[in-house]
């Protein structure tokens, strides 16, 4: 029972912290560029204007995405609860590499909003909305 609380552990702690940190990244992320704490990328770190778009967007994905994962993960933890330890750590590891995954197609996403926002210089392109 302990290895299925440390699996059910390892599953939801990379969704949650995503979860977690949407709202504050949605809210705007850290109120200047810095190269210390937030979405810090090439594109997102050109001016405020783009870091403060990063950071909603991204944060709006990982909203979608961590709690997605959160709920998924604990289903199907807890459907795995009585059979083989073998069985629920393989999923626990399909999971988590689902997670890692989908972790990295956020970035890719977000950075093709900015790509498609922004010059770059970082001045708006003439569609001032985005969409997630």
């Amino acid at each position: 029972m302990k290895m299925w609380f440390f699996m059910l552990f390892i599953v939801i702690i990379l969704p949650l912290i995503m979860f977690m940190s949407s709202f504050y990244f949605i809210a705007g992320g850290p109120k200047n560029v810095n190269n210390i704490f937030g979405y810090r990328t090439g594109w997102s770190m050109i001016n405020k204007d783009t870091w403060t778009f990063a950071h909603e967007y991204c944060g709006k994905l990982w909203l979608k995405f961590g709690g997605g994962f959160i709920l998924a993960s604990v289903v199907i933890m807890l459907c795995l609860i009585k059979t083989d330890q073998r069985v629920f750590v393989a999923v626990g590891f399909v999971l988590f590499l689902a997670e890692f995954v989908t972790l990295f197609v956020t970035i890719h996403k977000t950075e093709k909003a900015l790509a498609d926002n922004f010059d770059l210089n970082g001045n708006r392109k003439n569609n001032h909305s985005f969409y997630v």
